[in-house]
């Protein structure tokens, strides 16, 4: 058995038997589902879009090949340059290589599950760089020496309370401070990353291959901060 898989279950076992834990997730989860709904009223006919967004990845998968080789040209041509990598190990190397030329010390990584699969940070810290996460849940995470529990909402499991004395311990923060408060802290915080930062990291949420572009959505502002300062 894995060391990954013994932990996996070992904490598994341990959860599921958490009622603290399970009211948490059903509290965040609620209101997680609520915003759905309010977003899905935007649609007029909500079937046909689904239908239409689930016949473009299928497309997009079934030509997955062509598309990568289109937007590697047209990318190019708009002055950026595609790095291919086979794995972990190679992928790693190649962000070596480009944050040695920069001399980089300080990083700051917009929502990004590709280098969360590469370990990115844990291999920029082995060599002396210093990685911030800058998605609110990301961060609250990495305060708290802990990987991202959900895809969607990094922090899904922790209470108001439990950010409140997260950001009492680490940064010193009044324990009583309100959600829109610890947000604000937060947002204080990780401005002054950005301006220190020397290189930016980010996630695509999709390519354009007929342009040679990358879509960012986002609703925190770090996306684009993460890669333009």
């Amino acid at each position: 058995m894995s060391s990954q898989l013994h932990t996996f279950l070992a904490k598994s076992e341990a959860k599921a038997f958490d009622k603290e834990h399970k009211r948490k997730l059903l509290f965040n989860i609620g209101k997680y589902d609520a915003t759905v709904v309010k977003g899905k009223q935007q649609y007029a006919d909500l079937e046909y879009v689904k239908k239409r967004a689930k016949n473009i990845k299928w497309k997009a998968i079934e030509n997955l090949d062509r598309y990568l080789v289109e937007f590697e040209q047209n990318f190019t041509a708009n002055g950026g340059k595609v790095i291919w990598a086979n794995d972990e190990n190679e992928a790693q190397q190649e962000i070596l290589k480009i944050v040695k030329a920069k001399k980089a010390r300080k990083a700051v990584k917009a929502k990004s599950m590709a280098t969360e699969e590469i370990h990115l940070n844990e291999f920029l810290a082995q060599h002396g760089v210093e990685s911030v996460e800058t998605d609110l849940g990301e961060y609250i995470q990495q305060l708290d020496g802990e990987a991202p529990y959900h895809i969607v909402t990094p922090a899904m499991h922790k209470s108001k309370e439990d950010v409140a004395r997260l950001f009492s311990e680490k940064l010193g923060t009044d324990i009583n401070l309100t959600a829109e408060e610890l947000t604000l802290v937060a947002r204080e915080k990780l401005r002054h990353q950005y301006t220190q930062a020397d290189i930016g990291f980010s996630g695509a949420n999709f390519i354009l291959p007929d342009v040679g572009g990358i879509a960012i959505t986002e609703n925190e502002g770090n996306g684009r901060l993460s890669t333009s300062f």
